[in-house]
């Protein structure tokens, strides 16, 4: 299955590697082809303190961590994106969570859904008719259906 992954996803893979998340990321199998824009590593390297904080851990083993997850995603430029594909997903993040723009341009540009873990950013999508985005609990859901 084919998904952009937003970095809160990461982000709460990184807290509790253990939990649905961790287990959806690591062990899913056929692996989840996943994508992301360039910009969750830095969206996540912004978090590492504090998920550092949260999980007791030295800063450098989360750096680690982070590493290996985002060794399972596929990074795209945002030069890659059409300027329609990321006009579009300014309108359709505008007054949700503009700093998501990335996330959903990048999921137009390359037509498959989006994973996130923002409540907020689901369903302000889904009201303005933006259908292509999941739940942590969603995407486990399709893939117990394959």
């Amino acid at each position: 299955m084919r998904l952009v992954v937003d970095a809160n996803i990461l982000i709460s893979a990184l807290i509790r590697s253990d939990g649905t998340i961790g287990d959806l990321l690591i062990r899913t199998y056929p692996p989840l082809e996943l994508f992301a824009p360039e910009y969750i590593r830095i969206e996540t390297s912004l978090r590492r303190e504090k998920v550092a904080k949260l999980n007791r851990s030295p800063i450098a083993e989360v750096a680690e961590a982070e590493e290996v997850l985002l060794s399972l995603v596929t990074t795209v430029q945002p030069a890659a994106i059409n300027t329609v594909e990321w006009e579009h997903a300014h309108q359709l993040v505008a007054s949700i969570d503009p700093k998501d723009d990335h996330y959903v341009a990048l999921a137009l540009h390359l037509k498959c859904p989006l994973w996130t873990g923002d409540k907020k950013l689901i369903k302000g999508l889904r009201a303005k008719g933006f259908k292509q985005v999941h739940s942590t609990e969603e995407v486990r859901a399709l893939l117990k259906k394959k």
